[in-house]
């Protein structure tokens, strides 16, 4: 809860107009994935949109009822019955936001569904459920904090989670969240490939973080 309030209060503290600043920055994202030539993002939508109106329905829950409620039950399950990996990840989610803080307070991107350049539908607001990123919800979140991708990072880092903590079924689970994650995140229209590269890779210098640092403070 101290996380979240934190996250809250980061908004708008280095700009005075971050939604205008969030669009420039995600005016900026798409300009380079088009440089790099892969804003495919538009395209894959428009296809399933087409041809497979219902996988993007789907993702549209699989972006909202796989994100928090899993995260939250994994955590509860780790602490009862894991307590020092519970520790262990707890920090590496905590590094994690703190990086990704700083980097929404000065350099925010708004979803690729509000570019204007970009060609892409709020599908959430388009199919349902639509109390999700309303108007009304906006003062509960940072509308500019695409970049990094935090429904990436984090669903990363608990993949990681189930593949190591937990046994069977739900190793592979680990493995195919962040998959299912990245195309839900793309396909709804909320990030960009770009927002998850760099989420990717934010999880990966948070695991660094907590590995290198855990012998230093265990050994004082």
């Amino acid at each position: 809860m101290g996380a979240y309030f934190v996250y809250v209060l980061t908004k708008g503290l280095v700009h005075s107009d971050t939604r205008a600043e969030g669009l420039v920055n995600g005016e900026k994202v798409a300009s380079l994935q088009r440089d790099l030539g892969f804003l495919w993002e538009p395209g894959w939508q428009s296809w399933a949109l087409d041809n497979l109106e219902a996988l993007v329905v789907t993702m549209n829950w699989v972006y909202i009822i796989t994100y928090w409620p899993v995260i939250l039950l994994a955590a509860f399950i780790l602490f009862v019955k894991k307590r020092h990996d519970y520790n262990f990840y707890r920090t590496v989610v905590f590094i994690n936001l703190t990086g990704a803080l700083i980097t929404f307070m000065i350099f925010p991107v708004a979803s690729p569904f509000a570019i204007p350049s970009v060609e892409l539908l709020d599908s959430i607001q388009e199919f349902g459920p639509k109390s999700y990123g309303s108007e009304g919800m906006a003062s509960y979140y940072n509308i500019s904090a695409a970049m990094p991708s935090l429904h990436f990072s984090w669903t990363v880092i608990m993949g990681v989670l189930f593949w190591r903590s937990f046994p069977g079924l739900c190793r592979f689970i680990g493995l195919l969240y962040p998959v299912l994650t990245f195309f839900a995140i793309v396909l709804t229209g909320n990030h960009f490939i770009l927002d998850a590269i760099a989420g990717g890779i934010l999880a990966g210098l948070s695991f660094g973080v907590v590995l290198v640092a855990r012998p230093i403070i265990l050994n004082r």
